[in-house]
């Protein structure tokens, strides 16, 4: 039985033809080559390892570019808004069932925390998208984009809020109600880029 890698994201399939598109990264089948050896030195998560010759980039940004790859600053940086985004949503649920205004404000402080890191989420984010998969446009990378637009448009939104309405929470109205489904959303597009993420992450599974 022959294997196919998708070049893409690493997924090996088994068969006699490469699949028609890469069930984990989208990626069609003329991204797949045929494995024929494990070729020693070779990177086994797309990155070229340190004894690899490979062409690379020269300059000052190229080389982080390529130490941010290398080092998997994306898969660390996204534990921020993927940790912390639901610690915070949940904080502002018991708020305002059991009307404890501290886990208000600690909920607003942890979404503070976690647009602060954003830059670095989605900078890391592009050049790994750029270095480690080609930059394809498959409907699981466009996913992943749009959930992370949609997280750091309603992240600022809620806290520019809670700002200028301290007592959102406070006062029983629809804007309360509002307010809350909106951090749900947000929950929503964090948790579908955070998965969209972990699914390339682990990809190197066999059909």
């Amino acid at each position: 039985m022959k294997k196919w890698e998708c070049s893409v994201c690493g997924y090996v399939h088994e068969g006699e033809e490469p699949p028609e598109k890469c069930p984990v990264c989208g990626a069609g089948p003329d991204k797949f080559f045929e494995v024929t050896a494990v070729v020693e030195g070779a990177a086994q998560d797309g990155i070229p390892d340190d004894d690899t010759v490979e062409e690379r980039s020269t300059g000052f940004i190229a080389m982080l570019n390529d130490h941010m790859v290398k080092n998997h600053l994306h898969p660390i940086s996204v534990h921020s808004p993927n940790g912390i985004v639901p610690i915070a949503v949940v904080f502002f649920i018991i708020a305002v069932v059991f009307k404890v205004s501290s886990l208000e404000t600690a909920a607003l402080f942890n979404m503070i925390a976690v647009f602060l890191s954003m830059p670095v989420v989605i900078l890391s984010g592009y050049v790994t998208w750029q270095k480690k998969y080609q930059g394809v446009s498959t409907s699981v990378f466009k996913v992943k984009i749009v959930a992370s637009v949609v997280a750091v448009t309603v992240l600022a939104v809620l806290i520019i809020w809670k700002l200028i309405q301290p007592d959102v929470l406070v006062v029983a109205s629809s804007a309360r109600w509002v307010f809350l489904m909106l951090s749900l959303l947000l929950l929503g597009a964090v948790g579908m880029a955070g998965h969209l993420g972990g699914q390339l992450v682990f990809s190197k599974a066999k059909k």
